[in-house]
């Protein structure tokens, strides 16, 4: 019990003499404190006395938004407006589709889908074609038309248009063929806009294809209102369209008009005229400027030549 408590109080002793500070240690570690404490509070002041120098990377930023931006317009693929006509996407043929402006990979596949007997039912199917962006197919939406007329009506005037070798192709061709109507006899003219599929059959040059195209572009455009129009229909060229136009009048004044300042994006988008890519421009030119008022009010977006033909089918009532 002796030894215990000697070895306790050795501890102890040992601990105080460790904890405990002669009269100059505590003069230092005071001294010491009052240095940290007169650092900090310097620290604290220096900002009053020394404003703080302020870089600017206003240029540095600048470049790097740059940069980026372009870099973004890189990356992004910018898709053109095609140069688009009504069209069956079951009768059509490749170079009639690059005519359009489609991509050669997106008409690649088209044609090898139809030449392996694939057959569009709907508009759906045509945007399921490998490649086929959302923003070609909404302008080609107003443009297909789908029937189920054979070319049995017609005769072959040419048998192969071939491509020569392409990287995008993979050396692959594809044969087409030209079909012309066969003569008929000549019919008394008629009026184009009230003229239904039937009576358009009585003329030369017309089948039941091209017949029910005419209608189609009629009622997306409203109404023809000079005979030259029927030239923007897919299949009729400069060799029937001289003996079609002899048996057509047209009557202007059926033609069908839309308010350009209350139509919705998809009606102007339908108009073979306007498109969806002008479409939406048109909208964000009325939210911004307010209502059209004459047809010049649209020249912002809409080229001149594309108004002169847009006109007649405009109203502007407020």
């Amino acid at each position: 019990m002796v030894l215990t408590s000697n070895r306790l109080g050795m501890s102890n002793r040992w601990i105080r003499e460790f904890l405990s500070f002669s009269r100059k240690e505590r003069n230092g570690i005071i001294g010491l404190l009052l240095i940290i404490f007169l650092l900090i509070i310097t620290g604290e002041l220096i900002p009053f006395f020394i404003p703080p120098q302020t870089s600017d990377f206003s240029k540095w930023e600048g470049e790097v938004s740059t940069y980026l931006r372009q870099t973004e317009k890189k990356m992004t693929p910018v898709e053109k407006e095609l140069t688009l006509f009504p069209f069956d996407p079951n009768n059509i043929d490749s170079l009639s589709l690059i005519q359009m402006g489609l991509p050669e990979k997106v008409v690649a596949n088209w044609v090898r889908y139809l030449r392996k007997g694939g057959k569009f039912r709907d508009k759906e199917g045509v945007k399921k074609i490998f490649g086929m962006t959302e923003s070609f197919s909404d302008q080609l939406d107003s443009f297909m038309l789908f029937t189920s007329e054979t070319h049995r009506d017609f005769k072959v005037v040419s048998k192969k248009s071939l491509f020569k070798e392409d990287k995008a192709f993979k050396r692959d061709t594809f044969a087409h063929q030209i079909f012309v109507k066969k003569e008929k006899h000549p019919v008394a003219a008629l009026e184009l806009n009230s003229a239904d599929s039937v009576q358009l059959l009585q003329i030369p040059g017309i089948g039941s294809v091209l017949s029910s195209r005419i209608i189609r572009y009629r009622n997306l455009l409203g109404g023809f209102y000079v005979l030259s129009q029927l030239r923007e229909v897919y299949g009729l060229n400069d060799v029937n369209y001289p003996v079609v136009s002899t048996c057509l009048t047209v009557d202007p004044s059926t033609v069908k008009t839309f308010n350009i300042n209350f139509s919705t994006l998809k009606e102007m988008g339908h108009h073979p005229y306007i498109g969806y890519k002008t479409a939406r421009k048109l909208l964000r030119l009325r939210d911004q400027k307010g209502k059209f008022q004459i047809p010049e009010d649209l020249s912002p977006v809409v080229t001149s030549d594309s108004l002169k033909r847009l006109t007649p089918y405009l109203k502007f009532s407020l």
